[in-house]
C-alpha cells in the first residue's frame, strides 16, 4: 500500500455535499449497505440522501475530517457511556421519507444491534470511514486515521467503531485497535466487528 501525502481538514458544512458523494460510491459495495439496500439501483439512488443525514448530524455532534478534495472523509462523534449522540426518531423519519420505509426498517434493526453492543466507556465512535474508488488502496483510508488518532493519544482517548468485513478489521489492527468477543450479526446479513483502541 502507497503512502498517502496530500492535505487533511475538517469539514465544514459547505463540504456536505461532497462528504456525502464520496460516501455513497464508496459503500456501493459494502455488505452492510448491500443488506439495508438489496435492489443495487435503488442503493445507487438512496445513498446520496442516506450518507447525507449523517453527515449532517456529525457534523453538527462530531467531526468531519476530509482527505484530499474528496480522496475521503471520517466521521467522528464523541461518546461519554452516558449521554451519546443520539439519532432518535426524527432521523429515521427523516430516512423514511427519503430512503423509503423497508430500508429504514433494516437500518432501524441495524442501529439496534449496535447500539445494544456499544461500550459504556468515554471514547470518540467512528461510525463512518470512506475512500472514494478512485483512490482505494493508496494509503488515504489509514492517513486519515492516523490522523485523528494521533490527536486522540494526545488527549487520552480510547476510540471505538464497528468494521464491516474483516478485510476492514484487519486494516484497523495494523492502527492498534483490537477486536472484541462478539460480534454484531444482521439478520440472515453479514456481522460487524466491534472493535476498541486505548490511546497510546
Amino acid at each position: 500500500m502507497a503512502d498517502w501525502q496530500g492535505d487533511i481538514r475538517r469539514a465544514s458544512s459547505a463540504d456536505a455535499e461532497l462528504v456525502a458523494t464520496v460516501m455513497a460510491e464508496a459503500f456501493m459495495p459494502d455488505p452492510v449497505s448491500g443488506w439495508i439496500f438489496p435492489d443495487e439501483e435503488h442503493r445507487a439512488k438512496a445513498h446520496p440522501a442516506f450518507f447525507g443525514a449523517f453527515v449532517d448530524l456529525v457534523l453538527d455532534a462530531g467531526e468531519v475530517y476530509l482527505a484530499g478534495e474528496g480522496a475521503g472523509v471520517t466521521l467522528w462523534l464523541p461518546a461519554d457511556g452516558d449521554d451519546e449522540a443520539d439519532e432518535g426518531p426524527d432521523l429515521l423519519q427523516d430516512l423514511e421519507a427519503s430512503i423509503g420505509v423497508e430500508a429504514t426498517k433494516r437500518f432501524a434493526v441495524l442501529d439496534g444491534l449496535m447500539t445494544a453492543n456499544h461500550p459504556s466507556e468515554p471514547h470518540w465512535y467512528l461510525p463512518f470511514i470512506a475512500v472514494h474508488p478512485n483512490r482505494q488502496g493508496t494509503g488515504v483510508g489509514s492517513a486519515l486515521l492516523r490522523h485523528q488518532l494521533a490527536r486522540l493519544d494526545e488527549v487520552g482517548s480510547a476510540a471505538y467503531l464497528e468494521a464491516s468485513s474483516p478485510r476492514n478489521a484487519a486494516l484497523y489492527a495494523r492502527l492498534g485497535f483490537a477486536s472484541g468477543s462478539t460480534t454484531v450479526d444482521l439478520p440472515e446479513g453479514p456481522s460487524l466487528y466491534p472493535m476498541w483502541r486505548a490511546p497510546a
